[in-house]
Formats: structure tokens, sequence, C-alpha cells
């Protein structure tokens, strides 16, 4: 998001939700870093830490940014306005005859130079990303920090373990060049008021950028409750919601003899929870077999008759709802996006064969589908379960949120017999860390079919995807992603 307009601007808060439970990144850019734009920042830091469940972190996370933004802004500023006095910033010399008319000349005429680093193209970018156990927040600006303002920072970080409180900094530290020693001793400690240390910020110079990072832990008392309350859910599912709707075609072809096999896998294979019932009564002989044709052919036509009758009690027969709708339709749509990024890129040379990769496309959203039919005795247990824990509302929402859905769909599949690298792809592909070795191109694969979908849904923005992952495929540019999906629906 840019922008720089003085109205106020309105918070995506689904958006924001969305990010958090697919753990992408919230950008937000700006130039001149206006009040508007600060008073946003603030609404998507709230939203943004309560969908964490880390909301009390926010008065000091709140100082914490406004700061370092400030910083950014101004040494932005710093760059046109010893551009336009012909100094060079990286000349120690030129650097402290600079300084000493930086502040004065700037604030009586900082809009001239607030204009002059928007031409130029000097940007700040904070972002916000939950990754696997980490919370990362991170300010950008494309001014190269210098060798001595880098060093002056290390040493203010340093130095932090000797004052105790906001008094002793303010006796002890005073930065008459720029105030900025002052500030980043007070944000690490305003850190350590949260729990956490020096070790949690960070400034990294590359040869484009500043950054500076701070890292933050989840909510581990929390998440750890949300595991607790995922296992009890799907140690309580017995059957598999069936929609109504696709189970009037399924009896249509049970009543045949033969039962049409092809027009059987076509159904099976666009439909997330016949899918799953197919898998379900052979898996366990053949953990790695999930080709739904090959697996097929292991039934014979009376065994297909007795799976797939109301006399199943592994069936849930259910009414389609909206949720489910989406569910399915998206499903299918990423199932046919691996498939087909799968055959046309080749070089990547996937671990798998294409039908299980499409497989598991199709699968993946079990834990979501579960989820949406979540039966009275199931919500009664496991709302009784959370009330043993402190954190009962926050454990209960990150739940049923459907920031759970991925890892239900992993514990899911182990209840039923997958073999536990199909698992974890399922519930880890969108995170790196936990992608099992050998596995990497079919995370990928699956990865960029879901977030293409996630694109052309208009549920994720361009920016949100992985940059290692589009590089992989060979996509630079937002045109070359719009270009794809024209062609994988084509395909289609």
């Amino acid at each position: 998001m840019e922008e720089e307009l003085s109205e106020q601007l309105e918070v995506d808060t689904d958006k924001i939700k969305n990010a958090v439970r697919l753990q992408l990144p919230l950008e937000i850019t700006s130039y001149t870093l206006p009040r508007n734009i600060e008073i946003y920042i603030r609404k998507v830091l709230d939203i943004f830490l309560k969908e964490c469940r880390q909301e009390h972190m926010y008065e000091y996370l709140n100082f914490c940014l406004s700061e370092l933004l400030t910083n950014s802004k101004k040494a932005n500023t710093k760059r046109v306005y010893f551009a336009e006095k012909n100094l060079d910033i990286n000349n120690e010399n030129d650097y402290e005859k600079g300084m000493e008319t930086f502040k004065e000349d700037t604030l009586t005429n900082i809009n001239h130079y607030l204009e002059l680093q928007k031409k130029a193209g000097l940007y700040i970018k904070l972002s916000f990303q939950i990754k696997g156990e980490q919370i990362k927040m991170e300010i950008k600006n494309n001014a190269k920090i210098t060798s001595f303002e880098l060093a002056r920072i290390n040493k203010k970080i340093a130095s932090v373990q000797q004052y105790k409180s906001m008094e002793d900094v303010f006796t002890n530290v005073l930065d008459q060049s720029e105030g900025a020693g002052l500030g980043i001793i007070i944000i690490i400690l305003m850190l350590q008021k949260i729990g956490l240390s020096k070790e949690n910020y960070q400034v990294i110079a590359t040869e484009e950028e500043t950054i500076t990072r701070i890292i933050l832990p989840c909510n581990q008392k929390v998440f750890a409750g949300n595991e607790i309350l995922t296992y009890e859910f799907v140690k309580l599912q017995e059957n598999i919601p069936v929609r109504q709707i696709q189970f009037e075609e399924v009896k249509k072809l049970m009543a045949e003899s033969p039962i049409n096999r092809r027009d059987f896998y076509e159904l099976v294979r666009t439909d997330t929870s016949l899918a799953v019932l197919l898998l379900k009564y052979k898996i366990k002989d053949d953990p790695e077999e999930i080709d739904l044709e090959k697996v097929l052919k292991l039934y014979t036509d009376e065994e297909l008759k007795e799976v797939f009758s109301l006399e199943n009690k592994d069936i849930n027969l259910v009414e389609e709802s909206d949720i489910s709708k989406y569910l399915y339709c998206h499903a299918k749509d990423v199932a046919f996006y691996a498939y087909n990024l799968t055959k046309n890129y080749p070089d990547l040379n996937p671990q798998l064969a294409i039908e299980r990769i499409y497989t598991l496309g199709l699968i993946n959203p079990i834990g979501a589908v579960l989820l949406d039919n979540v039966s009275k005795e199931q919500v009664d247990y496991i709302n009784d379960l959370s009330n043993e824990y402190e954190d009962t509302e926050k454990i209960l929402d990150l739940f049923y949120s459907g920031n759970s859905n991925a890892y239900i769909s992993m514990i899911y599949a182990k209840k039923l017999g997958f073999s536990d690298l199909y698992a974890a792809l399922m519930g880890n592909w969108n995170n790196a860390g936990y992608i099992p070795e050998g596995m990497e191109s079919v995370a990928y694969i699956l990865y960029l079919a879901e977030f293409l979908k996630f694109y052309e849904e208009k549920n994720i923005e361009y920016y949100q995807i992985d940059k290692k992952v589009l590089k992989l495929f060979g996509i630079e540019t937002e045109e070359q992603v719009n270009c794809i999906i024209n062609k994988l629906k084509t395909e289609n």
C-alpha cells in the first residue's frame, strides 16, 4: 500500500486477518510519512497484534515503531539535505559539518526537503509478518546507512545493559548530533518491559537499504492451547462431511452396474471430501499412494457401493454453505494449478508424481471443511476443554478463526494413516522451516498454486507472494503472474 493523501485511510481488517492466517507480510510504503499514514499504521498495528494474540504489547511497540519510522524518515531527509549542500554523507568530516545545520534548516523548511526525498524515490517501508513461531516487524528505507552511523548505533545497543531505568538514560545519555542514541536505548528498554532483550532488535545494512527489525515471539500459551484443542477436535472426528448436492451425483453413479469408473473418477477428483473418503480405506495399506486413479482401481464395484452409501457411518451429509462452496472450488482450482505448474516447469524436478501433487492440493483444506461442519458435541467439548487455560477466549478465538485449518488438516491426515511426509506437506507448505527435506520443490509448487488462486480471488496482493518462490518460476513482475493465471485457467 502506498498513500500520501491527507484524508483518513480506511483499514482493511479482513486483509490483516488473511495475512496472519496465511503467514503473509503486510506492507505499508510512504515517502513523506504524513499524519494520516501514522494514524493508519497505529490502527494496523493494533489489529495485527490482536490477531497474533499479543495485544498487550501494543503501547510499547507503538512507541518503538513511531521512533523508528521517524528515524527512517530523518535518514532519508539527511540524504537529500547533504546532496543539496554538496556534502558527501559518507565522509565523516562532511557528515559532522552537515549535521551542525541539519536540524535547524530542515525544521524551518521541512516541506521542501520532504518534496526532494519524494522526487528522489526515497521510501520508508514498514512490514508486519507472523511466520512459524516468530512475529517480525521491519522498517526499511533506501538510504544506505554510513559505516560510522552504524557503528554509533551498535555502540548504543551494546551499552544498554548498564541502564536500569528511563531516569538513568536521560541522566547519562546525550547524543547532541542526532539524538538517535537516546531513542535506540529507550526502544530496547521498552522491549525489555515486554520480556524481550537487545537480541530482539537488529539493524542491518545492505547495498540498497537500511533495515531495522524487531523480532517478537508468538504467544506460546495461546498457541500451545490451540494445539491441544486441535488434537482433541481431530480425536472426536469420526466422519467426513459430504455435501448433499455432490452425494446425489454419487448415488446416480452407484446405481449403475457396472459403475462408470471414468465418470466417478472425474467426480471424486474435483471434491475434497469425496477424495478423502476414497483414500481413507486404502491409505493404511499404502500410506504413500494417493494417486486417486490408482486408488480407485483397488476397489471392487461392491466395495465402492458400500463406501459411498448412506449406510456408511463415516459419511455425514451436510448442506452446502457459502464457506464450503468456496473451500471446494478453491481446492479444485489449487489442485489443477499445482498439476499444470508441475507439468509446465519440469526443471523443478519434484520428488512426487504429478497426480500425487494434484491430490495434495485437492485435500489440503479438509481441516477447514471439518471446522466448517463442527458438531455440537465437538463445540461443547472444545469449549469445556479451553476453560482449563488462562487465555480461554484467545485460544478459542484462534481455534475458530481459521488459523488452525492447516494444522487440523495435518493432524487429521496422520489420524487417517497418511504418511508423515504427506501430512507435513499439507500442514506446512507455507512454512519453509517445516518442509520435509527433499520436498522443497513440491512445497513450492503447492505454495504457488494456492497463492496464485488467492491472488486471483483478490484475497492477497502481488507483493505478499514469496519472492524466492516467484524467482524459482522465473516470475519477476505482476504482469507475469496475471499471464500465468490466465494460462492456467485456460488449461483447466
